[in-house]
């Protein structure tokens, strides 16, 4: 690589100091002798190479630094603060800060406007690092020159530009020709998922729309994007039932019974609101939680029912006590009549819960005095201020013309319901006048001549209600004085009143304690309910008007026995009522589910519902392998009392206790059994044999099959298949290895071919058996014609036939006889030449038939051996 300095001349005079430093791919160019602003320095870049430097990694930057010269000015490079942010002019990309290669402590900004950036090539400090520059300023400019074209790389991939070479790097979402690809993506549960994308769906840059069923919420992204990694830009999401927010009980309201058929106030749910007794509901009766997670209707509110607001009658005055509310359930108010007026009706209201007053609002009539008759001798005047001649009313009296009266001269008419003075009478000679009137009682007088008067009569009357006490009349006599003084009126008596127990009694006496218009009223504490009249009078016959109430315990309803179950209760005052506490205890083998305690209210109601006994639960049991179970529950499956046995299939043996019982405790009797195969006698090969066998279930136990059979030379005596039954013995008796047996030896003695040969035999097994070895040998005066070792084999023959003793050198036709008979003998019944049989036949009769036997062979055979 070559550094070429050159010099150009550029719009006539200016002269520009370059340099090009060749890297067979992109080139780096600089201009140091004549110094630009970062706008001036771009423009040269862009109108002689490709643009200003765009710097990509560190090392690029130390590259720069070492090819570079040092400028005291430096050098400006391709980035520029766009819109607030550091840009790449020639990528227009912004810079990342894993990129960024800046100075200590920048940038700075400082003095405002440094919104280019210069390069510090071969500072002593913060070499080849980064500073912000205001953009007016002149510098040394780096430019360069792409290596990369339009045909460089192939489609979905870009060129970039390296150090003294390029590289084809593969778009975003791209593996060569191939596409990236992410997870296929299926709906969820309650929603819906569409997908598309410019290159399939699930490929690089697809996306995916979720959405839900109404009532459901997504819980995650709503949209996905297939990455350049192959994955998810996001989890998948999901559909959650939309949740409304819990409904509060409200205190002295409504109780509320909810259901909730998705999950706990969602979507669905549904709620009935009911008031207490005296209060109403406002508002829906039911509420539904929608799909938007609200509920349809708001929570009711339980209102006091109210009765009409009482005014207080003219004249008088109310006072109430409204616990609940001004006029409402439970209010009572009782009517006093303002002095001078009575009541008429019913003096306390109560507000009951259908929202009316137990009686009538009463009124307050004026009280009404007696109409002054006319005077003899003179007249009246009066000034009513309500009625005539009611409370409040004035009169004034005038005698006529010559007559003076004795007496005063007004009058009014009192609260009770009097004149507070009698009419004064007009004449000449009086008695003093009758000024004791009785209160409560009137006078009533005869004046023959004029008013008290000789001669004149008065009379005494009580009021209702009162009794008189002294004389009831009274006369004007000559001396002008009266013969009696005036009686007094007193309140009729009634038989004092005792406070019913557990209430209070308050009494208003307007004529003394327990008198005539005497009011009681009588209150039951909490808890007790009045039987009778709340209000008692005395009347004018001295009676009350009602007898005196009674304060009963409010009772609730008796509570019904509990299966399994026993109640128990402690009684304030009477059974099953007010303050009555009961709770419930469960016999042995059952337990409680609920709250077990309850007591009667002021309300006469329980105050919550007993709960009910459960059978204590056992584990549950199956079926044992190779068995059955049978069980009886009679109070729930796999709980207290219940009973389950235990049976193994045909072949197999119970091991453990065949029944079993759930106890009180919850716990079972005994471990479950299980069933094991039926056991046979273990077996073992039989002697000079083998035993080959399947166990399916267990060794030598129901089912196992074995196979027998035998050594070489030796026979098995019964069947080679044996089966283990069902009642573990086996299908035989076990079979056993008999050795094979050969033939016994013979020897057969020609009487004219000389003695039979001797034989010594040995017999590992049994005489004449597998293995037995015979040898034979004959006298010196005869020689042995044939083997001399005979052996049986394993299927029962000798390996040759018996030899015989010739005598040494015998004829040709001797010989032949010999051999002819010998082999007559072992071929047992091979037929021979027709010539050969007939002569054989007749030399056997001819001569002496020989057997080994125990004579025959004394002197050549091993006895000893031979005859075991």
């Amino acid at each position: 690589m070559v550094l070429l300095v050159h010099i150009t001349l550029f719009s006539g005079s200016l002269v520009f100091m370059t340099g090009m430093y060749n890297v067979n791919a992109w080139t780096y160019h600089y201009n140091i002798d004549s110094k630009l602003d970062w706008t001036a320095a771009r423009q040269w870049c862009q109108t002689h190479f490709t643009d200003m430097v765009a710097i990509q990694n560190q090392a690029e930057i130390a590259y720069l630094n070492e090819i570079l010269p040092f400028h005291r000015a430096y050098y400006w490079i391709g980035i520029r603060k766009i819109d607030g942010h550091w840009t790449w002019v020639g990528t227009k990309k912004r810079l990342t800060v894993e990129a960024a290669n800046w100075a200590t402590n920048e940038p700075n900004n400082q003095g405002t406007g440094e919104d280019c950036v210069e390069i510090y090539i071969k500072r002593n400090k913060d070499t080849a690092k980064w500073n912000d520059e205001r953009c007016s300023k002149k510098k040394a400019t780096v430019c360069y020159l792409a290596s990369c074209t339009e045909i460089s790389c192939s489609e979905h991939a870009r060129c970039v530009e390296t150090i003294g070479n390029y590289t084809c790097q593969c778009d975003a979402g791209f593996m060569g020709p191939r596409f990236v690809q992410c997870q296929p993506v299926e709906n969820p549960q309650q929603g819906l998922v569409k997908c598309d994308g410019a290159f399939g769906e699930f490929n690089f840059n697809s996306s995916c729309q979720f959405q839900c069923a109404t009532g459901f919420n997504l819980v995650g992204a709503e949209r996905i994007h297939c990455l350049t990694t192959g994955h998810w830009n996001d989890t998948l999401p999901v559909c959650q039932a939309v949740k409304c927010q819990a409904i509060i009980d409200a205190p002295r309201g409504w109780t509320m019974i909810c259901t909730h058929p998705l999950s706990m106030n969602s979507f669905n749910s549904s709620c009935e609101f009911e008031c207490k007794e005296g209060f109403e509901l406002n508002g829906s009766k039911t509420t539904w939680c929608d799909h938007t997670g609200h509920w349809t209707d708001k929570a009711p509110t339980c209102t006091v029912v109210t009765c009409n607001p009482l005014l207080a009658p003219a004249n008088s005055s109310l006072a109430c006590a409204d616990p609940l509310g001004k006029s409402s359930f439970r209010s009572s108010c009782n009517v006093t009549c303002d002095e001078g007026y009575k009541l008429r009706g019913r003096a306390a209201l109560t507000c009951q819960r259908e929202g009316n007053w137990s009686a009538p609002l009463p009124v307050c009539e004026v009280v009404k005095c007696d109409s002054l008759k006319p005077i003899a001798n003179g007249s009246y005047q009066c000034h009513d201020s309500v009625d005539e001649f009611s409370y409040g009313s004035t009169c004034w009296f005038k005698c006529d013309s010559g007559f003076v009266h004795n007496g005063t001269n007004s009058t009014h008419c009192t609260k009770q319901g009097n004149w507070s003075h009698i009419s004064p009478i007009c004449h000449a000679v009086q008695c003093p006048p009758l000024s004791d009137t009785p209160k409560y009682g009137s006078v009533s007088c005869v004046h023959p001549l004029s008013t008290n008067s000789y001669n004149s009569s008065c009379e005494f009357k009580c009021e209702e209600g009162l009794v008189l006490r002294g004389t009831d009349s009274t006369h004007c006599d000559h001396t002008g004085h009266w013969t009696n003084t005036a009686p007094i009126c007193t309140a009729v008596a009634c038989d004092p009143l005792v406070t019913p127990v557990n209430s209070n009694l308050t009494c208003a006496n307007p004529l003394g304690k327990f008198s005539f218009r005497t009011s009681c009223e009588v209150i039951c504490e909490v808890g007790y309910k009045l039987r009778g009249d709340t209000t008692l009078n005395c009347l004018s016959n001295g009676n009350w008007s009602a007898p005196t109430p009674a304060c009963k315990v409010i009772r609730c309803e008796a509570l019904e026995s509990v299966h399994h179950g026993s109640v128990h209760c402690h009684d304030l005052l009477e059974e099953f009522s007010y303050g009555s506490e009961c709770w419930l205890e469960c016999e042995a083998g059952f337990t409680l589910n609920g709250t077990n305690s309850t007591y009667c209210t002021s309300q006469g109601k329980w105050k919550q519902e007993l709960s009910v006994c459960q059978a204590q639960q056992c584990s549950s049991l199956t079926d044992p392998s190779h068995g059955s179970l049978t069980c009886t529950h009679p109070h729930g499956q796999f709980s207290f009392g219940t009973v389950c046995e235990v049976s193994c299939q045909a072949g197999f043996k119970l091991h453990g206790t065949p029944k079993m019982e759930c106890l009180e405790m919850g716990k079972w009797t005994d471990t479950p059994p299980f069933c094991l195969a039926q056991e046979c006698p273990l077996l073992s090969a039989p002697e000079n044999g083998w035993m080959n066998c399947s166990h399916p279930h267990s060794l030598f136990s129901y089912e196992s099959q074995c196979l027998l059979g035998c050594e070489t030379g030796f026979e098995l005596t019964g069947e080679p298949d044996i089966q283990c039954s069902a009642s573990g013995n086996w299908s035989q008796e076990m079979p056993s290895c008999a050795v094979v047996h050969c033939e016994p030896l013979w020897l057969t003695h020609l009487s004219d071919l000389g003695p039979p040969p001797s034989m010594n035999c040995s017999h590992p097994h049994g005489n004449f058996s597998f293995g037995s070895q015979c040898m034979f040998w004959c006298a010196n005066s005869h020689e042995l014609n044939g083997t001399s070792q005979l052996v049986c084999t394993s299927n029962g023959y000798w390996t040759h036939s018996p030899p015989i003793c010739v005598v040494k050198e015998m004829s040709v036709s001797a010989s032949m006889l010999i051999y002819a008979a010998v082999g007559a003998v072992s071929s047992a019944g091979l037929l021979l030449l027709g010539g050969l049989i007939f002569l054989l036949t007749r030399q056997i009769t001819k001569k002496a038939h020989y057997s080994l036997n125990k004579s025959s062979l004394e002197g050549d055979l091993n006895l000893a051996f031979e005859l075991n």
